[in-house]
């Protein structure tokens, strides 16, 4: 009996060797395909899975209405902190599938299916490991939780990070003056969706100073810089200044968060994804003298991706959304790590072989494992979407029109005329906003005072004083919601409170 089990012992690191990369395998096909499933549900489902969708939606009718994206803030519009490419191509989008959430979630997810395309690509031209491409794309579809479910929603981030892992991938991959511009194209387009890019490109501009030759990466810098400040010069002066008073100066304005020096590293990623760090290293001391350029080019894309990513979380309102471009490349190198440490496995003595292949696979295994999460909760059910269409038929119901600070679509399903984004003017108000602000604060005080709105829902706290003062909410009333119904199923939970009316003169 000893012996049998002696015998099965011996056997198992070979077993485990041949085992183990189809269960890895697997594994991170199922994330990919739990993405895919989610997405496909979310396309379908007509109301908002975050509560800055609808202002996104907003965003694109007032474009397709003819009007300036950035103007003079108004409680009719007030335009996000972003940079306008995302918003644009929604709008196009719009034009062939009309204007709702499926157009502007079709964008981000058609984006994001190209950032796992271009993620395994970069590992498969790395490394011509088809597997570590499938590992790598798998585990950055498994962060799927870990970015707060933002790939395939109306907001900025994928198409932001599909232009730049775009321009990574000719920068890499291709020489000559053409694709160095080429790439600078790429940067300029992923910085006018999200500006905040421009952290992530940057390095990029010192790797071609290493790379190309001092004369050839200056050439390369002053190229990706102009084209970045004419651009804005440009915007700005074709939106009378307003361009940089919300692109730059408003997001300037936001305070720090203190914590977010340290707490991005530990729990924002070495937490979720310690041994794609692991992983990294591994690649980058194993890696031989004819890796030199490509240890190069991923340190700096590293830099890039990372920086941008600790930039957004260290402002105040930076949700973990903006870590999208770090495990974008903590992904790529994890591909690269497990490929790295599979090949010095083949070349190791053939008794340590098997050993050490299994060894690669479980620490990879372990690595899908500590992104696993429940897909259910990203699921908006049959109650939330009831709700929403009855929602909207009690805005329809009341009189004249009616102010939905957190959800300005919403009266706009209803027939009703849309108003700005409370977060859009939280963006200015929060912080005074100089003459606009106060413009802005009181075209709402005296909307509020001459009862301008047949009702006002509030989901917060936002003007509850000005709301309370000239409105009242009836408590008789019957909520306007049950149990969990109609809260977003990612960011902020939140959800109209009630209805409140305006009080007598």
């Amino acid at each position: 009996m000893l012996a049998r089990l002696h015998s099965l012992w011996r056997r198992l690191p070979a077993f485990l060797g041949r085992a183990l990369p189809w269960l890895v395998a697997l594994g991170a096909s199922a994330y990919l395909v739990i993405y895919l499933v989610l997405a496909i549900v979310h396309l379908r489902y007509p109301f908002e899975l975050e509560w800055m969708e609808g202002g996104a939606v907003d965003h694109v009718r007032h474009i397709l209405s003819g009007k300036r994206l950035y103007d003079r803030p108004t409680i009719e519009f007030v335009p996000f902190i972003y940079t306008p490419l995302y918003f644009y191509v929604s709008a196009a989008a719009s034009k062939l599938f009309g204007l709702g959430f499926f157009s502007l979630r079709l964008v981000s997810f058609l984006s994001s299916l190209g950032c796992l395309g271009l993620i395994a690509l970069f590992v498969h031209r790395e490394t011509k490991s088809r597997l570590a491409a499938v590992l790598a794309a798998g585990l950055f579809a498994g962060t799927y939780r870990e970015s707060v479910a933002f790939m395939d929603i109306a907001r900025v981030d994928s198409l932001a990070l599909l232009l730049f892992l775009g321009g990574l991938y000719v920068l890499r991959f291709r020489e000559g003056l053409g694709f160095r511009l080429l790439a600078v194209a790429f940067f300029l387009l992923s910085f006018l969706t999200k500006q905040s890019m421009l952290v992530a490109a940057a390095p990029l501009a010192v790797y071609a100073f290493f790379a190309d030759g001092w004369r050839r990466g200056l050439a390369f810098g002053v190229a990706l810089f102009g084209a970045i400040g004419l651009s804005t010069l440009a915007l700005d002066r074709l939106h009378g200044g307003w361009f940089r008073y919300y692109v730059f100066f408003l997001p300037s304005q936001h305070p720090r968060v203190p914590a977010m020096w340290v707490d991005y590293w530990i729990e924002d990623l070495f937490a979720p994804l310690v041994i794609s760090f692991v992983a990294a290293l591994y690649w980058l001391a194993a890696s031989g003298e004819g890796a030199k350029k490509a240890r190069l080019f991923w340190f700096f894309a590293a830099a890039g991706a990372l920086g941008t990513s600790w930039g957004g979380r260290l402002h105040a309102g930076g949700w973990p959304n903006v870590l999208m471009p770090a495990f974008s490349v903590l992904a790529i190198l994890f591909g690269l790590g497990v490929a790295a440490a599979l090949e010095s496995a083949g070349n190791a003595p053939e008794a340590h072989r098997a050993r050490l292949r299994a060894a690669a696979f479980g620490v990879a295994a372990l690595q899908l494992a500590c992104v696993v999460y429940d897909p259910r909760r990203f699921v908006p059910s049959r109650g939330d979407e009831k709700a929403g269409h009855a929602f909207v038929k009690t805005l329809a119901a009341l009189p004249g029109d009616v102010w939905v600070p957190a959800h300005g679509h919403l009266p706009a399903l209803a027939g009703k005329r849309p108003f700005a984004h409370e977060m859009a003017m939280q963006d200015i108000l929060g912080i005074g906003g100089g003459p606009a602000g106060i413009a802005l604060r009181n075209e709402i005080r005296e909307a509020l005072e001459a009862r301008r709105f047949g009702a006002v829902l509030p989901d917060t706290d936002f003007y509850k004083k000005e709301i309370n003062m000239f409105y009242a909410r009836n408590e008789r009333d019957k909520p306007l919601f049950s149990g969990r119904d109609f809260f977003p199923v990612t960011g902020l939970p939140t959800r109209p409170r009630g209805v409140w009316r305006p009080r007598r003169r």
